[in-house]
């Protein structure tokens, strides 16, 4: 569980996106993950979240990881 406060860079201010338990210990409605709030991020700077960095090894790493096999509730649309 985490929590984050975000301000500026085109989020919209005095949204509060999901809940949790009274006890603050489980998700209630709508999950947030980090790599949910990173995309975000990347995608209101205009960055390609699919894009592909480079890598010394010829690896394949993109910018933010695939949506396959990685927890995600997904972008942050309501507050973008």
């Amino acid at each position: 569980m985490f929590f984050a406060v975000l301000a500026g860079g085109g989020f919209k201010g005095g949204h509060v996106v999901g809940s949790s338990d009274a006890k603050g210990e489980q998700v209630k409605e709508r999950p947030v993950y980090p790599c949910d709030v990173i995309g975000s991020m990347y995608e209101l700077l205009g960055i390609d979240t699919n894009a592909k960095l480079p890598h010394p090894q010829g690896l394949t790493v993109r910018v933010t990881p695939p949506r396959e096999g990685v927890k995600s509730g997904g972008r942050l649309k309501e507050i973008m």
